[in-house]
């Protein structure tokens, strides 16, 4: 892909991403108190322009891996312990809460009392973990516009979760951390 198709494909992803997440699924929130099947649908064509846009950026030779033995290790235990990571934290949750679908109760315990957002984290580190298998300039930006993407959804399920259990997700933002770090969490700006 040239540069300036590469970077206009970037804006363009990065703009689907901007408008789903800030407009379409934090209205539906605030309307519905869930998504709607029309924000859950917006929700996966922006995740969907995001991997379109890392296939068609990934290398000719893909899956040929061109780096040390160590950082292949590296990068093999990040991407697959991070799938398998977001896998547990999805199936915890459950499809339909993991979707927006369905609002049933806060969930605290297990991978959610390390991380408020254990499946956005996992997903990251498996696409750092991707990052450091094929280290090439087109995938570091694909790996920042899922961190972009991921603090979007994020930052929008938070305002959602805040409405929903008000006092109770406040307690929450406290004790457990946005990703993964210090136990107390900032609250929201």
């Amino acid at each position: 892909m040239q540069r300036w198709l590469y970077l206009v494909a970037a804006i363009v992803v990065l703009a689907v991403i901007v408008l789903v997440f800030r407009m379409v699924v934090r209205g539906s929130y605030r309307r519905h108190r869930r998504l709607s099947g029309l924000a859950s649908t917006a929700q996966y064509v922006a995740i969907l322009s995001w991997v379109a846009f890392g296939c068609a950026n990934l290398p000719r030779d893909w899956p040929a891996v061109h780096v040390g033995t160590v950082q292949e290790a590296v990068g093999w235990l990040l991407f697959v312990g991070g799938w398998g990571l977001f896998m547990l934290s999805f199936l915890r949750l459950g499809v339909r809460r993991s979707h927006g679908l369905q609002v049933a109760g806060l969930q605290q315990t297990g991978p959610y009392g390390l991380s408020r957002n254990p499946q956005a984290t996992a997903f990251l580190v498996a696409m750092v973990g991707y990052f450091v298998l094929w280290p090439t300039w087109r995938n570091l930006g694909v790996l920042v516009l899922v961190v972009v993407l991921s603090h979007l959804m994020i930052r929008t399920e938070e305002e959602h979760l805040r409405d929903v259990f008000g006092a109770e997700y406040d307690d929450y933002l406290h004790r457990v951390p946005r990703y993964l770090g210090r136990r107390r969490g900032r609250p929201l700006e």
